[in-house]
């Protein structure tokens, strides 16, 4: 609206410095032209949010899943010496490190939400599903070792 204002003054200020009827109306064109555009834009930006907003609601529960699901994962295999022994030494401790990866950027998305930043909260919690394939690959057993 400001700039529907803003446009009308203009015109105005034109008639009064004795500006042709053609030129108020090339004027008036263009500023129902400026308008339709910028109401197109309004209404891509619309969709554009509520695509950002589904993708987020999907993302954020699936997210918190997959943290969830590795801890248990984790818990399970400390108590689980033969399973251990397929794989590699370092494979829990480097598991824990992409939770902890994943925890924050889970918070980081969640706060980029409440900021209304929709589209880095999408961002960061696409992340997390990727680290959570990155640490699952930390647990695929190997073949049993040699003796």
């Amino acid at each position: 609206m400001q700039l529907k204002t803003a446009l009308m003054l203009i015109s105005v200020l034109f008639l009064a410095l004795g500006c042709s009827r053609n030129e108020q109306e090339k004027l008036k064109a263009s500023i129902d032209s400026a308008e339709s555009r910028l109401a197109e834009g309004a209404a891509e930006a619309r969709k554009a949010l509520a695509a950002a907003m589904k993708r987020w609601d999907e993302l954020r529960p699936e997210a918190e899943q997959a943290i969830t699901s590795l801890e248990e994962r984790v818990e399970k295999l400390i108590d689980d010496k033969e399973a251990l022994k397929h794989l590699p030494p370092d494979a829990l401790a480097r598991v824990r490190e992409h939770i902890d990866a994943m925890r924050e950027r889970l918070a980081a998305a969640k706060a980029a939400y409440e900021q209304g930043n929709t589209d880095l909260a999408v961002e960061k919690a696409d992340a997390v599903r990727q680290e959570r394939a990155a640490a699952e690959e930390l647990l695929v057993e190997r073949p049993d070792p040699s003796p």
